[in-house]
């Protein structure tokens, strides 16, 4: 990818999720986010890709496709995706990067004020899916807790490309 910054690894996804504090939507397996910049503007557009066990057992791949608007302080944006009928608007935050982009912290308070719902969130990022270096990990700790989430909060992200499940549901779809 030509867009893509220097010294970045060139790979089809900007993070895979390796760990999430939101049971409701970040314990979902292999889930990969591609980030990507609208064609006008400053705003960009976000693909989460994931994996979803329907109630009959069968392993199929979902997306969803939100616009993310940059605010005036660094590192904040709002999210808004219109998902079965139903818009959410999420407010993110950076929380921290590491300087050699091995790890992100996110944190997110959306709403689907039409149905009343409200939720919170954060997430740990790699590019590969997997926990960070243990060397890093007090870094990670650290800033997932400034975020007001613990770590023992957080489910690990089934981010095995052998499992059944994943091997049943094909490629990811991760064309934007």
């Amino acid at each position: 990818d030509e867009t893509a910054p220097e010294g970045s690894l060139g790979s089809q996804v900007s993070w895979i999720v390796a760990c999430g504090a939101n049971e409701a939507y970040d314990k979902f397996p292999s889930q990969n986010q591609i980030f990507y910049p609208a064609a006008r503007g400053r705003n960009m557009w976000y693909d989460p890709v994931f994996r979803v066990e329907t109630l009959d057992g069968r392993n199929v791949w979902c997306k969803r496709h939100y616009m993310v608007r940059p605010q005036t302080i660094p590192g904040t944006f709002r999210f808004s995706v219109l998902d079965n009928g139903i818009t959410s608007d999420e407010f993110w935050t950076i929380a921290a990067v590491d300087d050699d982009l091995s790890w992100i912290v996110f944190h997110y308070a959306g709403a689907a004020s039409a149905i009343g719902q409200r939720y919170l969130g954060g997430l740990v990022c790699t590019p590969d899916g997997q926990l960070p270096d243990e060397s890093k990990l007090p870094q990670v700790w650290k800033a997932v807790q400034a975020a007001g989430i613990q770590p023992w909060e957080l489910f690990c992200v089934d981010n095995d490309t052998t499992s059944p499940g994943y091997i049943a549901s094909g490629p990811p779809p991760l064309d934007y």
